[in-house]
């Protein structure tokens, strides 16, 4: 499937994210960004200063800023120190329990806020674009830690209301995971036709990639004890009529795809059909049979 960060995360987004996060002021020298963080030993060097803040008694805007950064650090690409990255992007989320709704909702505008501005600086982005750099790193998210996980749900929710709900005039009131029948009634009000004649693939697979991971994480896990405990609810499929509706949707939507296919995309096309039979249909159609891993299943995207 195509790579959901279809653009490459840049030292320069990370840098005026960085400018802007002034909670983090003691971290870093904002004057010294304009010509500093350019490689990877400059990135390693704020690596460090993080996991020197993490012993720190930090803020709810402080730890905020921390998720944001290290999520960034994390999508620079740089291969030789994933697992260094990965290691600091687990211990953020794991400073503190921020299970309480407010909590979750303020890190979620927060990271909605900062990744979009940080799209906003490609000279050519498109407008869901914060959205596929996101998708990239939610599945290390949602299994980084429980609080990881519900900003995740939030994140993908907001994810799929944006995408069916352009241009609304009521927005989302509180970034929370309600459950599946709500998104289900978002999606309904987009047309499958719409979506075909006036979306790009790229914007497809970032819808069809939110409700798989919604799917595979919050409906079809076993490992949400601690979430419903919280008082979270949502971690189950909809009545069997509502999950009729919605396979019969996505159906639609796959064969569409599969029949407009041409020579120059036929490739992306196909691999979308095979990502929705495998990532939503399969999910909806043998719940009973087995329980989808935390992160969801990508195997239609390699």
């Amino acid at each position: 499937m195509m790579d959901a960060n279809v653009k490459n995360f840049k030292y320069l987004q990370l840098r005026k994210v960085l400018t802007r996060l002034g909670s983090l002021n003691g971290c870093y020298n904002c004057e010294e960004l304009s010509e500093q963080l350019e490689t990877l030993e400059d990135s390693q060097l704020l690596c460090g200063e993080l996991a020197k803040v993490l012993k720190r008694d930090l803020s709810l805007k402080e730890i905020s800023s921390l998720y944001c950064t290290a999520i960034m650090l994390l999508l620079l690409g740089d291969p030789e120190i994933l697992s260094e990255r990965l290691d600091l992007l687990n211990e953020c989320f794991n400073y503190s329990d921020m299970l309480k709704p407010t909590m979750v909702d303020y890190a979620t505008r927060e990271l909605l806020d900062n990744f979009k501005f940080a799209a906003s600086l490609d000279e050519d982005h498109e407008d869901y674009d914060y959205m596929l750099y996101l998708l990239t790193a939610i599945p290390h998210i949602i299994t980084a830690s429980e609080t990881g996980k519900m900003i995740s749900l939030g994140l993908l929710r907001a994810f799929i209301f944006e995408l069916t709900s352009p241009g609304m005039e009521s927005p989302i009131i509180m970034h929370i995971y309600r459950n599946i029948s709500e998104l289900w009634q978002m999606i309904k009000l987009v047309k499958v036709d719409t979506i075909l004649d006036e979306w790009s693939l790229h914007k497809i697979y970032a819808f069809i990639k939110s409700f798989g991971l919604v799917l595979a994480t919050a409906a079809l896990n076993t490992n949400n004890t601690a979430l419903k405990q919280a008082g979270y609810r949502g971690f189950e499929l909809p009545q069997t009529e509502t999950q009729i509706e919605i396979s019969e949707w996505f159906k639609l939507l796959k064969n569409k795809l599969d029949e407009e296919q041409t020579k120059d995309i036929a490739k992306s096309k196909s691999m979308l059909v095979r990502f929705i039979d495998f990532n939503i249909l399969n999910l909806l159609t043998e719940t009973g049979n087995e329980v989808a891993s935390e992160a969801g299943n990508d195997a239609a995207a390699s």
